[in-house]
């Protein structure tokens, strides 16, 4: 299986967050989730939640000052991310 995009959860959280349907919203991460990987789920689920596996992203505004450009496509695994937070 193929390591997912950090990408893929944050469409996922912007489709869940623009319908009002329950249904939707539960296709919507029923979908993700069943895409995932085992090592995935908890990182995802955390993410939908809002929350960090880390409790603690130790970045501050000052850090937000000079962000890099953006990637030109999608390209962050959420176990880059998490490994990154840890």
């Amino acid at each position: 299986m193929v390591d997912m995009l950090l990408y893929h959860v944050v469409a996922t959280s912007g489709e869940v967050a623009g319908t009002q349907s329950r249904l939707a919203k539960r296709k919507a991460i029923a979908g993700l989730l069943q895409g995932a990987a085992a090592d995935d789920i908890a990182i995802v689920v955390a993410y939908l939640a809002g929350e960090l596996r880390q409790r603690k992203a130790g970045i501050g505004w000052a850090a937000l000052k000079s962000l890099p450009p953006p990637a030109a496509a999608p390209s962050l695994t959420l176990q880059e991310v998490d490994a990154e937070f840890d």
